[in-house]
């Protein structure tokens, strides 16, 4: 199919959660999304994207994630991360953080 395959980091424990399967499924693209780990506000009623998506990744998850995203992009020809904890600047500033230790992992 030539499909891409999605690494979800997100909530776990909901019907709705998407493990995140660290493999790729297309020789040239690897796609990670970064949707916080919020479980209190996932599935709850809440106004906005940036209501349910609101979570700042500690350094400690983002060193995990930085890792893991280094050994897949190694595996394609180009990796992408989207940051979609979307709640006032917390997306930007834990992607520039995420870069940083990145280039420390290569």
């Amino acid at each position: 199919m030539g499909a891409v395959h999605t690494v979800v980091d997100g909530p776990q424990g909901a019907d709705n959660s998407v493990p995140a399967v660290w493999e790729a499924t297309h020789p040239e693209y690897a796609l990670l999304r970064l949707s916080g780990r919020n479980a209190q506000a996932y599935n709850a009623a809440v106004p906005t994207a940036a209501d349910r998506f609101s979570y700042e990744y500690s350094d400690g998850e983002l060193c995990s994630l930085a890792a893991e995203m280094v050994r897949l992009a190694f595996k394609v020809g180009s990796a992408h991360a989207i940051f979609n904890n979307c709640d006032e600047d917390k997306g930007i500033r834990n992607a520039q953080t995420f870069m940083k230790m990145m280039a420390r992992e290569i």
